[in-house]
């Protein structure tokens, strides 16, 4: 093969789509790890296992370099407010201050939508590498090629769902399906639909072949199975309203029977003992997991914690978020008369609450969760004090994900992040039957009701949530308890079409005592649908003249 030398682009979108040009790479003919060329290097069994190994990365829930932290994307929801300095960009995109990233502006080395575009197109093309040489080399067993072609088919579809759904929502992006020549790096979008149907066609091969079993063993649950291949089209079908697709995928889930939410055996009768638990050590290993990347929650009690504990306090939830819970009974805090709610919205616990928020969410006063400790943040003496740096801006901190296992460890936890478990899987069927007119199919309450029993709650009022209107209104308010902190909130905002509503004005955290005021923590500014879709890296859009900027950037 011929070999080309010392070619180097201007652009970081010609880099991730042919493997970062430089004087050090031959990217036709070398590739790693051992940067042999392709005659000495796709020989083996062995040597197409350690190809595939380059095309995995999956994200995590804290911060990872270049990785996106799945957590900290409610940061830039109606949630929370995000403070960390390692990535302003998440308040940015939340405040709508964020600008195209570049090398002028980049305020720090690791902003992950400068960085995913580039990440997510160099690992495609190790796909693609992998798949345009394996069938040169030599197996003992022909299964074994036929599993790592079909890993890396569902990688490569996992890094394009990541690509539309982020950078092209409006627009499509780039589909790349082969390692690209220099004569063919300068890419136009794909039409969203298009791309749509070539993900598609990726997953429904594996889907419908015996290459991989429906789900691993526990000891390799990090390796894509038909059930992960599964979810992702039920995910990325949902996010773009083919919901007669995303239900489908999602009921060959429901029926395969071998995920089911989790129930804790914890001896204690706290109400929320089973949402608690499914977050902690005490859960670690259970059927409601699907997708999770193993230790991807290890830096979390260290980001969001306060200072009281030698966290950094990033994550101030805010007070739409926790006026959501409805109360013990199945009441929300809005249908009660205007001093009911005014006194729940001053003290969150002036009544029973929803159980999922006392284990999910720290209250000024609160002292469960942690031995000797209550949540302080209106004291100038205690690290959870409102005007610290390392203290909860709002007023609310984050409780989920938080063990007293991972207390005084410095970061070194080692939490499993989930990426997607079970409960979403019943909640995505239940938004295709409302979006698709069936909302008063029998499957709604039965799927709504298992999730809310679960966490502590009564089952659904038929006589309150009597219509289309007012069953949507209940499925997205328990998706949104549900699923927070989770990084779901970001995408439900854009496929609700509800950006402009929530994401513009005020935004506050509890009722200071001192000011007589609830916080006032910024102005938000998000206009849609540019926010719809992160901007792409500007020097791709400058060195490329077939690509540009997604609408209103």
């Amino acid at each position: 093969m011929k070999r080309y030398n010392k070619i180097i682009f201007k652009g970081l979108f010609l880099a991730g789509l042919i493997g970062i040009f430089s004087s050090c790479e031959d990217f036709l003919t070398r590739d790693k790890p051992n940067a042999s060329t392709d005659d000495d290097f796709w020989q083996t069994q062995q040597e197409c296992e350690s190809a595939l190994g380059t095309c995995k990365l999956w994200v995590k829930g804290d911060w990872g370099g270049d990785e996106i932290g799945m957590i900290f994307q409610d940061g830039a929801t109606d949630n929370v407010y995000f403070t960390g300095n390692f990535d302003v960009r998440i308040q940015q995109l939340g405040n709508g201050s964020l600008v195209p990233p570049d090398d002028n502006n980049n305020p720090g080395p690791w902003e992950y939508q400068f960085y995913t575009w580039n990440q997510c197109y160099r690992k495609i093309r190790n796909c693609c590498r992998l798949l345009d040489h394996i069938d040169k080399a030599y197996f003992t067993n022909e299964s074994e090629r036929d599993r790592m072609k079909a890993e890396a088919k569902v990688w490569r579809a996992w890094y394009h769902i990541r690509l539309l759904n982020w950078y092209g929502r409006n627009d499509g992006i780039p589909y790349v399906d082969k390692a690209l020549l220099p004569t063919e790096i300068y890419m136009a979008r794909t039409p969203v639909d298009e791309c749509l149907n070539k993900i598609n066609a990726e997953l429904d091969e594996v889907i419908n072949s015996d290459a991989l079993p429906f789900i691993w063993d526990e000891g390799r649950r990090d390796r894509m199975s038909r059930s992960i291949a599964l979810t992702l089209k039920m995910d990325i079908n949902l996010q773009f309203k083919r919901y007669d697709i995303a239900k489908a995928a999602a009921w060959e889930l429901i029926k395969s029977d071998e995920f089911e939410l989790y129930y804790s055996t914890a001896s204690d009768n706290h109400p929320g003992k089973n949402y608690r638990d499914l977050f902690t050590y005490t859960g670690k290993q259970n059927k409601e997991r699907i997708l999770f990347k193993g230790g991807g929650s290890s830096g979390v009690f260290f980001r969001c914690m306060s200072g009281s504990f030698g966290g950094q306090g990033v994550m101030s939830v805010l007070k739409s978020f926790v006026d959501t819970y409805e109360t013990a009974d199945g009441r929300t805090i809005q249908s009660l008369s205007v001093s009911e709610r005014e006194a729940y919205e001053k003290d969150p616990y002036h009544g029973a609450r929803d159980p999922r928020m006392n284990v999910s969410i720290f209250t000024p006063g609160d002292n469960t969760g942690f031995s000797n400790y209550t949540f302080n943040p209106f004291n100038p003496d205690c690290g959870d004090y409102i005007g610290r740096n390392d203290g909860i801006r709002s007023g609310y901190m984050m409780k989920k994900f938080m063990t007293e296992d991972d207390r005084g460890n410095n970061g070194n936890g080692s939490l499993d992040f989930v990426i997607y478990r079970y409960a979403e899987v019943l909640l995505d069927y239940v938004e295709c039957l409302i979006e698709t007119g069936h909302w008063n199919d029998p499957k709604v309450k039965e799927y709504i009701d298992a999730i809310r029993v679960r966490g502590g709650m009564p089952r659904m009022d038929e006589t309150v949530y009597n219509s289309e209107e007012k069953v949507r209104e209940l499925y997205r308010r328990e998706r949104r308890v549900e699923l927070c902190f989770e990084g779901k909130r970001y995408d439900d905002i854009r496929r609700w079409g509800i950006g402009n509503d929530v994401m513009n004005g005020p935004i506050y955290g509890a009722w200071n005592p001192d000011t007589q005021a609830f916080i006032k923590l910024e102005e938000r500014r998000c206009t849609f649908p540019k926010f719809d879709s992160w901007p792409i890296p500007q020097k791709e859009d400058t060195s490329n003249p077939n690509i540009s900027q997604p609408t209103g950037w």
